[in-house]
């Protein structure tokens, strides 16, 4: 039976819904600007970002009691994975619900619209641990936003595919998240004690290189696709 799972372990059976209708999930889309400028043949295309991913589909629930009980899970949920797609999940944004709508005495129908964050993310996705420089293999379609965590202590350099982040490691580690594009220990910012770009993963090979000082990096790499 068709369906979904949230946050990785929540599923649509066992909240007591059934998918009505099946959702078309669009591609992402890229965010582009066109300026039309004298002289110049053919418009100038000025790339902006991607767009988020809109979907939505109905579902049929047993009373009004059980969705009463589950809407708080639907509402509060981060993630969703569509049963047919079970290798990827989004990233949800936020959630709207309609009205129920009674079709038979103990037969109730809502539409769920989710908006989501424009990518497809690969389901488990093991964490990347490194104490030596090395190469790290992208998977997925499209470049990805890691969460970096750096050890070491006092001015140390991580090197990711040429690109070098230099960090003032005062307290044992720090955290890179280049998706939040934050520096940060524990919950305090310290993008201060960092200088460079928030790094990106591509597709195949990526060459990181641990400076001098720097114990281990733990890296969440997201891969993702369109």
């Amino acid at each position: 039976m068709y369906g979904f799972i949230l946050d990785n372990n929540v599923t649509s059976k066992s909240l007591g819904l059934r998918i009505t209708k099946v959702p078309n999930i669009p591609t992402t889309k890229r965010v582009i600007d066109s300026i039309d400028v004298d002289g110049r043949e053919g418009s100038l295309t000025l790339f902006k970002g991607w767009e988020d991913l809109n979907f939505s589909f109905s579902v049929a629930v047993p009373s009004q009691r059980v969705w009463r009980e589950v809407l708080p899970q639907i509402l509060n949920a981060a993630t969703i994975t569509m049963t047919n797609a079970s290798s990827v999940h989004f990233k949800i944004k936020y959630i709207e619900v309609s009205g129920l709508t009674q079709l038979l005495s103990n037969l109730y129908e809502c539409d769920l619209t989710f908006t989501c964050a424009p990518f497809r993310y690969l389901n488990n996705v093991a964490t990347i641990n490194r104490t030596s420089s090395g190469t790290v293999q992208g998977y997925g379609n499209i470049y990805s936003l890691p969460k970096i965590t750096v050890y070491g202590t006092g001015s140390r350099t991580l090197t990711i595919n040429g690109k070098a982040i230099v960090l003032n490691i005062l307290n044992g580690h720090l955290i890179l998240d280049s998706e939040l594009k934050e520096c940060y220990y524990g919950n305090v910012a310290q993008n201060q004690n960092m200088t460079g770009d928030f790094p990106i993963l591509n597709v195949g090979s990526n060459q990181v290189t641990l400076g001098t000082g720097i114990t281990k990096v733990e890296i969440e790499p997201r891969w993702r696709m369109l």
